[in-house]
């Protein structure tokens, strides 16, 4: 038992140094914490806008909301129109295309 008494002695004096290193360690990273306050982000102060500012900025938004409504309203009734010529143009062809193959198509005589 003599032989490893002195093995357990310097095994338990290694493990005593490396936990008072790791104490010594972990010491020194809470110090840095405490020692460093957080940061916090940085927000810019903006004055805050007077009355007429504000109604001006209200004024151009429903300015460009409105503007925006008008151009889709313009632009349906453009597609819608179009739409309309070409559907109608359409039929007058179909039914002038029917009409010929029925009527006309017939007195022609055969070769």
């Amino acid at each position: 038992m003599n032989s490893q008494s002195p093995k357990n002695d310097d095994l338990r004096k290694r493990e005593q140094e490396l936990q008072e290193r790791e104490r010594a360690l972990r010491l020194r990273e809470l110090e840095a914490e405490i020692m460093q306050p957080p940061v916090m982000p940085t927000v810019k102060h903006n004055p805050p806008e007077s009355n007429l500012q504000q109604r001006m900025r209200n004024l151009i938004k429903t300015a460009k909301f409105v503007g925006l409504i008008a151009v889709a309203g313009i632009l349906f009734v453009v597609v819608f129109r179009i739409g309309t010529f070409l559907a109608s143009a359409l039929i007058v062809g179909v039914i002038a295309w029917v009409a010929y193959k029925l009527f006309l198509e017939r007195d022609r005589p055969n070769r």
